[in-house]
């Protein structure tokens, strides 16, 4: 092999070489690229994920607060039901009471 074949051979492997790393270079853009759009699309799917989760919890804790306060109300109306009862029972025995103090004097 002549010089000038030697050179030739050289400035082929180097072209090569700039050919071959700038094929790397575009390759790891897109690997790049595409990595970051399937993170993106990662990160949309858990927020997605995660904003579906908040509702249901809401919607159960709503659901709980309504059934309680139901609940609490019901008890509640009970509550003076039976207060309205005993209220009359005792108004009954001290008017009762009155008038036998009144009748005794």
């Amino acid at each position: 092999m002549s010089g000038i074949d030697a050179v030739k051979k050289i400035v082929e492997t180097e072209e090569e070489a700039r050919r071959i790393v700038e094929e790397a270079r575009q390759r790891a853009q897109q690997i790049i690229s595409q990595a970051s759009n399937e993170a993106e699309g990662v990160r949309e799917q858990v927020l997605a994920d995660a904003r579906r989760r908040r509702e249901e919890m809401l919607t159960r804790a709503r659901e709980e607060a309504e059934k309680e306060a139901v609940k609490s109300e019901k008890e509640t109306e009970k509550l003076i039901e039976n207060y309205g009862r005993a209220f009359e029972e005792r108004k009954n025995d001290a008017v009762r009471k009155a008038v036998d103090l009144i009748l005794q004097k």
